[in-house]
């Protein structure tokens, strides 16, 4: 994958972590935990319209989206608390859910090399 493809941003974390590739290999590391278990958390308490549960979730993993630049993530962790609120139909918390996946696919997948090669 080019940079150009990539949606994780290194760019604060390298500044962060003095370009230490140890360090961020650790770091790529726990974010891929971090992501997996968002992930799993985003689709249950989303589905479920567990509103306590869903925001823990999403509080969790903000500083790890921000840091990395992964503003799409947050946008969509927003939109699904507006569906929740809303009392949107359940194949509306689905796209959601669906949309997020895949995101949380490629990021995992970006964290995943520079783990394998940092």
């Amino acid at each position: 994958m080019s940079n150009e493809d990539k949606i994780v941003d290194f760019t604060t974390l390298n500044e962060m972590l003095f370009g230490e590739a140890k360090y961020i290999k650790e770091f790529a590391e726990a974010a891929v935990i971090s992501f997996e278990e968002f992930n799993e958390n985003y689709t249950l308490f989303l589905i479920k319209r567990d509103e306590v549960n869903f925001r823990k979730a999403g509080h969790k993993i903000k500083p790890v989206a921000q840091m990395l630049g992964l503003n799409m993530i947050l946008e969509e962790y927003e939109v699904a608390k507006e569906l929740i609120w809303e009392e949107k139909p359940d194949a509306e918390l689905g796209d959601s859910s669906q949309r997020m996946s895949k995101i949380i696919d490629r990021v995992l997948a970006e964290l995943r090399e520079v783990a394998e090669n940092a």
